[in-house]
C-alpha cells in the first residue's frame, strides 16, 4: 500500500462518561494500525478506571483527574440522580460541568499542555475545551469529535427542539449556540488566562472554526451529510472498538436457547444513577413482556438485580456484551445511549427508547423518524401500560425489523474507526492559516 500522508503522533483526548471515551479508544487503536503514534488522556466523570478498553495499546492511557473524581464517586452519584430530574438542559449541563469538570480543569490542562507539546495533531471530544486552549498555545492543529451533531444546519434543530423548518430551525441553533456560550465562555476564558491567551468571544464558534476539521461520530446512513455543513466537518459512521467473537455465559446462552427471541431491556449508566427508577422500570418491562407473552432479558445494576423478584420468561443479569445478545434479540429497550443505539442497529434489531438526558433524545427521535423505533417514551411517563403499547407496535409490524436489517446492512459495511483515520490524515496535511 502506498501511504499518501506521512505518519504522526497524534494525542487524544476526551471528557464524559464511557460512551464518550469508548470511541476514543477505538480511533487510537486505529490509528496504531496505521503506524501512527498514539497517546490518549480521559476524564471519566463517574471516576471509573477504563484502561481495560485499552488493552493491547502500545500507547500511554493517562486517567486525569482520577483522583478526585473516584473520591467523590458517592457525592458525584447523588449529584448525578439530582440532574436527571432537571428539565431544563442547559441547568443540567451547566450542574454538570461545574461538578465534573470545574474541579479537575486545571488538571486537565496541564495535562493537555504535555499531549500537545507532543503531537502533531490533538484530536479532542467537542466538550473537552481545555485541549483545544493547549493546542493553540503550542501552535499545534487540533480536530474535535461529537456523537451528535452540535453544528448548526437548516436541515435538523438542535438536540431535544422542535422542527420548524429551515429558517426556523437556523434561529434555533442561535439560541442553543447562545445558550452554550453562557456555559462555556467563562471556563473557556479562563483557562485561556491561565495559558497567557486573550479572551475570545463567541467562545463555541471559535472552537469550530479554529479546528483544523471535525468529526461527526455519526452513520451517514442514518444520517445523511447536511449540505450546509462546512467543508472540514464530515462523518465518518461510529467509533467502534473491535468484536471480541467469544462464547455467550452459559446460563443466558441457555435461556436464548429456550425459546423465542426475548426483547432486550436497559438503562445503560442511567440505571446505575438512579436505582430506583432502573428498578421501576425493570418492573415495568417484566409486567409489559409477561402481558405481550415475550420473554425478556433485563439488564440492571447488581444493587437493583438483587431486589428484582423472579419472574417467568424473565433473564436478570447486570453485565451483557450487546454485540453478541442483540442479534439474538426481537427489539432492544434502551435509554438511546450512542454506543446501545448503534449496537442496536448493528444488530438489525427494532427499538424502543426511553431517553434521560442530552442526546438520547436526538438518537430516539432519529431512531423513529427512520422507522427503526417506536415513538420515544420520556422517563417521566415510563408506565408497564405505556412500554407495552410501544412493544406491542414493534411486534405488530415487521417492517421495524425489515427497516433495522436493511441499516444493519449498510452499518456494518462502514469502517468507521478507518474513516476516521482517513479524514484526521487529511485534515492534519492541510492544517487551516
Amino acid at each position: 500500500m502506498i501511504r499518501q500522508y506521512p505518519l504522526m503522533r497524534v494525542g487524544l483526548q476526551s471528557w464524559g462518561t464511557e460512551g464518550d471515551i469508548r470511541p476514543f479508544f477505538a480511533l487510537a487503536r486505529a490509528l496504531e494500525q496505521r503506524g501512527h503514534e498514539v497517546r490518549l488522556l480521559y476524564t471519566n466523570v463517574e471516576g471509573r478506571d477504563l484502561s481495560e478498553l485499552g488493552r493491547g495499546l502500545g500507547g500511554a492511557v493517562t486517567h486525569v483527574g482520577a483522583a478526585y473524581l473516584q473520591a467523590q464517586r458517592e457525592r458525584l452519584d447523588a449529584q448525578a440522580s439530582e440532574n436527571l430530574r432537571i428539565r431544563n438542559p442547559i441547568t443540567q449541563l451547566e450542574r454538570i460541568f461545574a461538578q465534573t469538570m470545574d474541579p479537575v480543569a486545571d488538571e486537565m490542562f496541564q495535562a493537555s499542555r504535555e499531549l500537545a507539546a507532543w503531537a502533531d495533531l490533538t484530536v479532542l471530544h467537542f466538550l473537552a475545551h481545555p485541549a483545544a486552549t493547549a493546542a493553540e498555545e503550542k501552535g499545534r492543529p487540533f480536530a474535535w469529535v461529537a456523537f451528535a451533531p452540535v453544528h448548526p444546519t437548516r436541515t435538523h434543530p438542535p438536540i431535544g427542539a422542535p422542527r420548524l423548518g429551515a429558517w426556523g430551525n437556523a434561529a434555533l441553533w442561535s439560541l442553543a449556540d447562545r445558550a452554550m456560550e453562557s456555559i462555556l465562555a467563562r471556563r473557556v476564558n479562563a483557562v485561556r488566562a491561565t495559558a497567557g491567551l486573550p479572551p475570545v468571544r463567541r467562545v463555541v464558534r471559535a472552537l469550530r472554526e479554529r479546528a483544523c476539521g471535525a468529526l461527526l461520530a455519526i452513520s451517514p446512513a442514518i444520517y445523511p451529510r447536511p449540505a450546509d455543513f462546512p467543508d472540514r466537518l464530515e462523518l465518518c459512521g461510529f467509533l467502534e472498538l473491535p468484536h471480541d467473537p467469544g462464547a455467550l455465559e452459559p446460563e443466558l446462552r441457555n435461556f436464548l436457547d429456550a425459546g423465542p427471541p426475548p426483547a432486550f431491556f436497559t438503562l445503560g449508566s442511567m440505571g446505575a444513577l438512579l436505582e430506583e427508577h432502573a428498578e421501576h422500570a425493570a418492573l415495568a418491562m417484566s409486567q409489559a413482556a409477561a402481558r405481550l407473552q415475550l420473554r425478556a432479558i433485563v439488564q440492571v445494576p447488581p444493587a437493583v438485580a438483587a431486589r428484582l423478584q423472579p419472574a417467568e420468561h424473565t433473564f436478570v443479569l447486570s453485565r451483557a456484551d450487546h454485540a453478541r445478545v442483540f442479534p439474538r434479540c426481537a427489539v432492544i429497550v434502551h435509554h438511546g445511549g450512542a454506543g446501545t443505539t448503534h449496537a442496536a442497529l448493528r444488530a438489525g434489531r427494532p427499538s424502543v427508547v426511553v431517553p434521560h438526558l442530552a442526546d438520547q433524545f436526538f438518537w430516539a427521535d432519529l431512531l423513529h423518524r427512520r422507522g427503526v423505533a417506536a415513538p420515544p417514551l420520556r422517563r417521566s411517563a415510563l408506565t408497564p401500560a405505556r412500554l407495552e403499547a410501544r412493544l406491542a407496535e414493534i411486534l405488530r409490524q415487521p417492517a421495524f425489523t425489515t427497516t433495522a436489517e436493511t441499516l444493519a446492512a449498510s452499518l456494518t459495511a462502514e469502517p468507521g474507526p478507518a474513516k476516521a483515520c482517513e479524514l484526521l490524515e487529511r485534515f492534519a496535511a492541510s492544517p487551516r492559516a
